[in-house]
């Protein structure tokens, strides 16, 4: 029985996976995720109007896995919108993230979800190791587990999103990724979040980041160095300057919503097998 996205509702964990033309990786992320041992989860796997359907063809092998949902955009936004249309979905406790090259490693959930659930954090990252396009390891990094701390300290990335798994309610005040970019914004939610949340991570390597010359982050349009990357950095930077210049909480609330969608589009079931 195909999943629905009613399960969004019920189930304890949502994750939430964006893809775009990245078929050759998408059946081992998703295996990834649904070989787990932390049962209670529902994947939402996003096709952000590929040019082809070859990814639901990675996806046939998990046809029959009833915590999969598969949906298509009605157009070409970018996974921060799509993140956020899910976002509106979701009515579960936790929030988890997943790259559509990327692979969560044994025991991911279960670890990160146990820390939010005992109260020591409201966002939990990991270490993770870095692999190239075959899958082979060529390093890793561990992330400092006290995010704030190191925000205090001047340094901004304190997670790694696409490893994180965060308290949905979390998203009642802080509406969300910034709506108006397709990068970028993942930082920017980390210092919006630090300023009411506990940023944490367990130094467990958990997860594996794929390098390689198509992804986001390492094509030479939007990957880091490029000029949108750098206009967009000056943006948050002045956004958060503002922040830090809130005399109030009830001055600094209002400066920690994001910016909505400013796209609009429809998020439409997909029949897979």
């Amino acid at each position: 029985m195909r999943a629905t996205p009613e399960r969004l509702n019920t189930a304890t964990l949502t994750v939430i996976l964006p893809h775009y033309d990245c078929a050759d990786y998408l059946s081992l992320a998703v295996e990834s995720v649904l070989r787990q041992d932390f049962r209670d989860l529902v994947l939402v796997v996003v096709d952000d109007c590929s040019p082809d359907d070859a990814w639901t063809r990675a996806l046939r092998p998990f046809a029959a896995d009833t915590r999969l949902v598969a949906l298509r955009t009605s157009r070409n936004v970018g996974h921060l919108r799509i993140k956020n249309a899910v976002l509106e979905r979701v009515r579960g406790p936790y929030v988890g993230f997943q790259d559509a090259d990327d692979i969560s490693l044994p025991g991911r959930f279960t670890h990160q979800v146990r820390m939010l659930a005992s109260g020591r954090a409201d966002l939990v990252g990991c270490g993770y190791q870095y692999i190239d396009d075959a899958g082979r390891i060529t390093g890793h990094r561990r992330m400092p587990r006290h995010g704030n701390l190191w925000m205090r300290l001047g340094r901004s990335t304190v997670a790694h999103h696409p490893a994180t798994v965060i308290r949905r309610d979390m998203m009642d005040r802080l509406r969300g990724f910034d709506g108006t970019v397709r990068l970028g914004a993942d930082t920017d939610f980390h210092l919006r979040a630090s300023r009411l949340y506990r940023l944490r991570n367990t130094r467990r390597l958990l997860y594996q980041y794929r390098i390689w010359p198509k992804s986001l982050t390492q094509a030479p349009d939007t990957g880091f160095g490029s000029e949108a990357r750098r206009a967009y950095t000056e943006a948050m930077t002045a956004r958060e300057l503002t922040r830090r210049q809130a005399r109030s909480r009830e001055e600094l609330l209002p400066l920690l919503a994001a910016p909505p969608n400013d796209i609009e589009f429809e998020l439409r079931p997909v029949r897979i097998g």
